[in-house]
């Protein structure tokens, strides 16, 4: 995820594994996170967040290995920079939940990015 195209501009950089733990856990643990990092609108059946944080996690679902794209509405996934072997960790947000889930999948799939500012 992060690698030479430059996904992300000069003095930013795509969130570790470990950054996203201490996002979440700022926020009072991942079970109760989503919910302040989901946007008070866009999300299916009311699944709207509080964005109290000031994330803005959109439910842009993802874009699958055959090249179709599905979720949106639902699900939002951000990758992480933080290998899993051939895989990478990511996190995710659903309509359904105020849980900020954890999970890996293989890097060709499309998943969102989230640049954070490098610390000066």
């Amino acid at each position: 995820v992060d690698d030479a195209r430059g996904l992300c501009p000069s003095g930013w950089h795509v969130p570790t594994d470990a950054e996203w733990t201490i996002l979440t856990d700022h926020l009072g643990g991942a079970s109760v996170a989503g919910g302040q990092m989901k946007t008070n609108y866009g999300w299916y059946d009311d699944g709207n967040g509080t964005n109290s944080s000031g994330f803005s996690g959109l439910p842009g679902g993802y874009r699958d290995f055959g090249g179709g794209f599905t979720s949106a509405g639902l699900d939002g996934f951000w990758w992480s920079s933080s290998p899993l072997g051939s895989f990478a960790w990511y996190r995710g947000l659903s309509n359904d939940y105020e849980l900020v889930f954890r999970s890996d999948s293989n890097p060709q799939g499309g998943f969102s990015v989230r640049c954070v500012r490098d610390a000066e």
